[in-house]
């Protein structure tokens, strides 16, 4: 609320059209996606810690803005206790449109190790897949270029598949 009011007291346009505010506060969707999972108490909860500095001119209008991360919940990608969730961001990327679907070789959510630990695979208060749409809409109003964006989402896959190698127990001693 109080980066909304800064960034109607202090809005300018920039010369690309995006203003600094408008980048400031879509920033907050693209770093929940990221960032934010459910648990026991709330369906948006914080899992990291977010340090937002935002510069003004002397006419009092925003010219800038920083935001640094920090102490992601990191153990939360590979371990979830029901009735938690891991990540926004997965469950979104398996909610997206089935082209970005199949270019990421995704399926159901309940295929993947690393969010069927826990029953609760669906929110009703949140359609994963409106929220993939409205992130990569953000991730566009803050720069990220469809090819950036697509490369993150690769990634997101990725950790998604790689939770689902197993490892079998080998004749040799050292395997």
């Amino acid at each position: 609320l109080l980066m909304r009011y800064l960034a109607y007291m202090g809005g300018r346009a920039a010369a690309e059209g995006r203003s600094v505010e408008q980048k400031v506060l879509e920033s907050n969707p693209v770093l929940e996606a990221f960032g934010n999972a459910k648990t026991v108490k709330n369906n948006n909860s914080s899992r990291f810690g977010k340090f937002v500095e935002i510069q003004f001119d002397q006419s009092g209008r925003i010219s800038g803005a920083a935001i640094r991360t920090y102490l992601l919940e990191r153990s939360r990608v590979c371990q979830v206790s029901d009735p938690e969730r891991n990540y926004h961001c997965f469950y979104m990327l398996c909610a997206a449109p089935e082209e970005d679907v199949k270019k990421f070789k995704l399926g159901d959510p309940k295929t993947y190790h690393y969010l069927n630990q826990s029953k609760c695979l669906a929110l009703e208060s949140i359609n994963d897949a409106e929220e993939y749409h409205a992130t990569r809409k953000a991730m566009d109003v803050v720069g990220i270029s469809f090819e950036e964006q697509d490369a993150i989402f690769r990634v997101v896959a990725s950790i998604l598949h790689l939770g689902n190698i197993e490892f079998a127990k080998g004749t040799e001693i050292d395997s």
